[in-house]
Order: structure tokens, then sequence, then C-alpha cells
């Protein structure tokens, strides 16, 4: 598994895609080599010497499939200031495009954890006993206020009339795929206007794409991540028409496999840093160190990433159930979700016990 490479990926939520980076993660350190003191040396010395000799910890490899974009700041910041070195961890990450993929290396032990999407293909695997487990949320919309993703219309069709869901009967939507949080956060979307995926024109094409397709006019609407919808914005083709209208819902989660739950004190560590990396992010926002670091991982220009919204994490890492619950029932309506009794989820995925552990030890925000 690379640990050192640059690849180009643009994602920040949901689902695919993100601007590649750098395989993180650090090193271990060479051990020290024993040192004897010599004969007659001073007592301090002594200890000095000895002090010096000792062999270095060695870190513990946690291998993390990641969706790369704006959204997972909280991994690099951590990974930047040391906190994982300082946990024992060797922090290592693959860049994930294909959600089921990396479940199926997290649950075959060649990845530990993953940042995912909960859709369709995953819901299905694990019907089929696929053997993951969520071990805290990631992103997720807030409780109030917009999140840093949008649904947008066309400026022509806007400034023409089209100004909220209403007006897209019959229209082209963009999106990056079906079976997705993409195709849910769309179906919602068109719900305020009374609307569904069936009145629409579904059109899939890449997150990366969309702000093109919008100047070229091969779609009137679409449902579209950072930072593709600062570029959107930049260039004036498409506005934003539907605001706030997923709150709380939850966008990806981490999940760990069987070998990396069995081994507990590594994962309260790992998720110990997670939390940490998540609060300093919600505290400090997107500032000109984190933007930078932001265009290290991912290439997305600091200058674009500042005006972006800080992507929202609950603090403690807790779950949305009830959202991922709710997204489960519309898949299996769409009839992409192939079994035909809903899953509890959080009993079926759940494991709280490290998450837990974790908070009790940073303290409860």
């Amino acid at each position: 598994m690379a640990r050192s490479r640059l690849a180009m990926v643009l994602v920040i939520g949901a689902l695919a895609l993100g601007l590649g980076a750098p395989t993180a993660g650090g090193a271990a350190p060479v051990a020290g080599t024993a040192v004897g003191p010599a004969l007659g040396a001073e007592p301090a010395a002594v200890a000095e010497a000895a002090s010096v000799a000792a062999p270095l910890p060695q870190l513990r490899p946690v291998r993390m499939g990641l969706i790369l974009g704006v959204a997972t700041a909280s991994f690099y910041i951590a990974q930047e200031r040391g906190w994982f070195t300082a946990e024992g961890i060797d922090w290592q990450y693959e860049p994930l495009q294909v959600t089921s993929e990396a479940l199926a290396q997290v649950a075959t032990g060649n990845l530990e954890v993953a940042n995912v999407t909960v859709g369709a293909a995953v819901l299905n695997s694990l019907v089929r006993g696929l053997d993951v487990k969520v071990i805290a949320g990631n992103t997720s919309y807030p409780p109030n206020g917009p999140s840093i993703n949008a649904f947008m219309v066309r400026k022509d069709l806007y400034d023409s009339g089209v100004t909220d869901a209403s007006g897209l009967r019959g229209r082209r939507v963009g999106g990056n795929s079906l079976g997705v949080f993409t195709e849910y956060a769309i179906d919602k979307a068109l719900a305020t206007g009374g609307l569904g995926m069936d009145d629409v024109e579904f059109v899939q094409m890449p997150f990366p794409d969309i702000p093109a397709g919008f100047s070229n006019r091969a779609i009137d609407a679409a449902f579209t991540i950072e930072p593709a919808v600062s570029v959107i914005r930049a260039q004036n083709s498409a506005v934003q028409i539907v605001p706030e209208w997923l709150r709380g819902a939850q966008e990806t989660v981490l999940m760990g496999g069987p070998t990396f739950l069995r081994d507990r004190p590594l994962a309260e560590a790992f998720l110990r840093v997670y939390l940490r990396g998540v609060r300093a992010l919600e505290a400090e926002g997107m500032t000109p160190e984190t933007a930078a670091l932001v265009e290290r991982y991912t290439h997305v220009s600091a200058d674009l990433v500042r005006g972006m919204r800080t992507p929202y994490v609950d603090p403690d890492g807790r779950v949305n159930w009830d959202s991922l619950m709710d997204q489960q029932r519309f898949y299996m309506a769409r009839g992409s979700a192939t079994y035909s009794t809903p899953l509890d989820l959080e009993r079926v995925l759940g494991e709280d016990g490290p998450r837990q552990a974790a908070v009790a030890a940073l303290g409860s925000q």
C-alpha cells in the first residue's frame, strides 16, 4: 500500500470524489541505539546517556480509507500537529473513490478504518454479512444554518423565474451517482417544491464536471459539493435555491473493521485524535494555516478554501441514526436496496464503546 503519493481527487462529503493528496502518516521512528555510560561518569551524565540511548516507542499503523477534500480537514490538522504520533499511531491513508470497495478492504483488514457514506451498495453488503461497524459520525448537515453543500439552478433559469424546486419538473438535474447520498439529497430538495426523482431527468456527472455542466447548459440544476460550489459561484453560472433543506442529516461516518475494533486501546486512541481534530477545526474555522493544509493534501487552492464554510461534524462524534434510517427507507423505496425488511442500523452497525471512551477522556462538548 502506497504511503506517499500525490493524486488528484475532488470530494468533500459525500460521496465519491476529492482532489488527491500525498499519502500521509509519519514513518515509525528508528529505535535509538543502546549506548552504555563511560566508567566514572557522574550520575547525572549516566542518566542523560540512558535517556538519549532509550529506544523510541514503536508507532502502530492505522491505515485509513479517506475521502479527501475540505470536509476531512480535521485529519490533516491532527496529522500535521503531531497528535497521531503522540498517541503512538502511524497514520496512513489511501484516497477513497468508491465507498463499497473501501468497506470490503476494511472488513478484510487491509484497512483499519474508512470514512464513507451509507448508500445502497453498503446496505446490500451488510445484508450479505459484511463485518464492519460505525465507530463515529463524520460530516453531517448542521442542526441549523447552511451546509457546505448546495442544490443549485442555472443562472439564466433563475433569472427567468425558476427560483425554487417547483420549477424543475421535466428538467435535467445533475449529480455524481444514484443509490448514494446524492440521490437522497436531490429527492429531498425536489420535495420542497412538491416534486421527486421521477419528476426530473437525472444526469450522472462527476462533481468536478458540474461547473462546466452549468456553463455549457448540459444540466439545469444539480446537487454539488465543495470545491465545485465555490467554483460555480465564482463563475456566476448557477444560484443556490434550496438552502438548509437537510438539517441534521448524516452524510458520512467512520467505519472500522473487526481486527481494529478488537484492539480497543488502539481504537480509543485513534478516536481521541480524531475528535481533537474535529474540535480544532470547529473552533478555529478555515484559518490561513488550515487552508494551506487543505491545499497541500487536495490541491484545492488555499484562496478558494478560505472562502468556504467550515464543514460540520458533531464535536463528540455522535451519529444521527434516525437520518441513516431515513436514507435506508429511501433506497428501499427506490429499489436500489435489494432487501425487503429494514435493518436496525444502530443495532447492526453501531459500536459506540470506543467513541464514548474517547469523549470521556477529552470531555464532552
